[in-house]
């Protein structure tokens, strides 16, 4: 059986990949579909690598190697301790964070990149601690120590009755995420498994 080899960030949020994967299997039974969560740097490496066909992540610097195609665009949403606005409140601005702590949701190994996403591309101007996964930074947060960034999707799967979460601005206008597929190579399985993702978000 041949296998389409999914590398994904993995902050993005599985869900769409799950329900993309059941269509696209249900379309072409010959094909397996593996999907692998992964850091942002390490997917890239599996894409130059071979070990896979397709990586989804968010755009971030150019990748002149890959082709890619545009899947969605998602608000970025900061994560704070519940009260830290009044209700009503939906937006807030990066720069109303800076003496806030920023927690970098990131493996060891990804910290680099991460810090490189909030710091260069984001400009975000808080002090940055790092934190192992969204569970820990979910429950630092909730105990009023700091904030941290993800996209709305991501952000919509944590259940937490002690966290706040508000979209991200900068001067007022509301930061968004390319959700993008980036191929090494033009793969009809990879571009139709794309297809199907794109109307998922």
């Amino acid at each position: 059986m041949k296998q389409l080899k999914i590398a994904y960030f993995n902050q993005l949020g599985r869900k769409e990949l799950d329900q993309a994967k059941a269509k696209f299997e249900q379309k072409n039974s010959d094909v397996e579909v593996k999907l692998i969560g992964t850091g942002y740097d390490d997917a890239f490496e599996k894409l130059a690598d071979g070990e896979a066909d397709l990586v989804i992540a968010d755009e971030r610097d150019e990748k002149k190697d890959f082709e890619k195609e545009n899947l969605a665009q998602v608000g970025v949403m900061a994560v704070l301790p519940k009260g830290s606005y009044q209700n009503g409140i939906q937006m807030v601005d990066k720069s109303d964070l800076s003496d806030m702590t920023c927690f970098i949701v990131a493996k060891p190994e990804e910290e680099v990149a991460e810090l490189h996403l909030l710091k260069d591309l984001y400009q975000v101007n808080s002090p940055f601690i790092a934190s192992n996964s969204v569970e820990e930074a979910a429950l630092l947060v909730a105990s009023g120590s700091g904030y941290f960034l993800m996209n709305e999707i991501a952000a919509n799967l944590i259940k937490n009755d002690s966290l706040q979460k508000l979209f991200l601005t900068d001067n007022g206008k509301p930061m968004r995420q390319t959700i993008v597929a980036f191929y090494a190579k033009a793969d009809p399985a990879a571009k139709q498994f794309s297809d199907i993702l794109q109307k998922e978000y």
